[in-house]
């Protein structure tokens, strides 16, 4: 139960970030992630590749979220 009372302080979510973390039950390059946002909201909620890499250096700083692995860029 501590742990949920430390998670309030990350809220309240922005919407990107809320989306974000709900795509997140599967390991997700960003493009795969910013469609699958884009599924998921029935294209209400659009993140461009600035906002996802900020929301990922974000969750990352704060130990929301773990990169499983960084390939190269194409």
């Amino acid at each position: 139960m501590s742990r949920l009372k430390g998670a309030a302080k990350y809220l309240p979510l922005s919407e990107s970030t809320y989306y974000i973390l709900l795509a997140l039950v599967e390991p997700l390059h960003g493009y795969a992630l910013m469609q699958k946002v884009a599924g998921m909201s029935q294209g209400s909620v659009s993140i461009g590749p600035g906002t996802l890499y900020g929301a990922f250096s974000t969750l990352e700083k704060v130990d929301l979220i773990v990169k499983v692995r960084e390939e190269d860029r194409r």
